[in-house]
């Protein structure tokens, strides 16, 4: 019986991660690294890349040689892109610390950060720092949610109101076609799970999410309009002030009287204070 590829894939994931920590300088501290794999992530499907996040602490870094030591002491990250066959890697490599800072913050590479802390697999993980970095990812500052649920919202109602020339030529739709289908689902995740995904797994994790189970035929329309669908890309245009509804009904609960809701295109013109 043929194993399935995303299986295989991740065995050898496992595999070129082990032979990593037992190369230099990784040998000369291996009771201070942990290696995860973040992509692809646990029970999603592969998309043919490899993720690693490797972290140590930072007094076991200042013994590292270029170019490690010099730039986690100095509080930076090393992402490298080894060449290796049948695989596409990138490995990160920051402190401990540095990385609970990261999942710390609010931008969206640090919400994305968040997702994958929650959907990593440990390679080798002695100090159990997988299960303080998933900890620290379910951590938001009480400001935070309106904050980046504003934001989202917003975006999806330009980018809906931008859906326009999708009727005429799917072409000049394209960037407004996924600037919508990004903010939606964004908005959907971040909605139910306080994160979303990077973007390769954010259309299916979306899907899981109370918004997205309502707009699914809608995001589905905008995938074939951009490939030409005529009447795909009336159905979605058209729906485009259902969607906003249905966000604004589900975002209700929490923000009703917020003016950003009620008012969105007024509220993003609002001058600066």
């Amino acid at each position: 019986m043929t194993s399935d590829p995303a299986d295989a894939l991740r065995e050898q994931a496992r595999e070129w991660g082990r032979a990593l920590l037992a190369g230099t300088p990784w040998t000369g501290v291996p009771d201070r690294v942990t290696l995860l794999l973040v992509e692809p992530p646990v029970r999603f499907p592969s998309t043919g890349s490899v993720t690693y996040w490797l972290t140590v602490d930072t007094a076991a870094a200042r013994g590292l040689a270029d170019p490690y030591g010099p730039a986690l002491t100095s509080d930076r990250a090393v992402v490298e892109h080894p060449r290796t066959p049948g695989l596409n890697v990138t490995l990160a490599v920051m402190t401990d610390e540095a990385l609970h800072r990261f999942l710390g913050g609010t931008t969206p590479a640090a919400i994305e950060a968040r997702w994958q802390a929650r959907h990593l697999e440990p390679i080798s993980d002695r100090l159990r720092r997988g299960e303080q970095y998933a900890l620290r990812a379910g951590l938001l500052p009480d400001d935070v949610p309106e904050r980046v649920t504003r934001t989202l919202f917003l975006e999806l109602v330009a980018a809906v109101r931008a859906l326009a020339p999708l009727e005429v030529q799917p072409s000049a739709g394209l960037a407004a076609a996924g600037a919508a289908s990004a903010a939606a689902c964004r908005l959907a995740c971040f909605d139910d799970a306080g994160n979303y995904p990077p973007a390769q797994h954010l259309r299916a994790e979306a899907a899981e999410t109370r918004l997205g189970r309502r707009i699914v035929t809608w995001l589905d329309d905008l995938v074939r309009a951009v490939g030409g669908d005529d009447a795909a890309a009336r159905r979605a245009v058209s729906a485009g002030d259902q969607v906003i509804e249905e966000a604004r009904t589900i975002l209700g609960e929490l923000y009703r009287d917020r003016p950003w809701l009620r008012t969105p295109e007024a509220f993003a013109l609002r001058a600066p204070r």
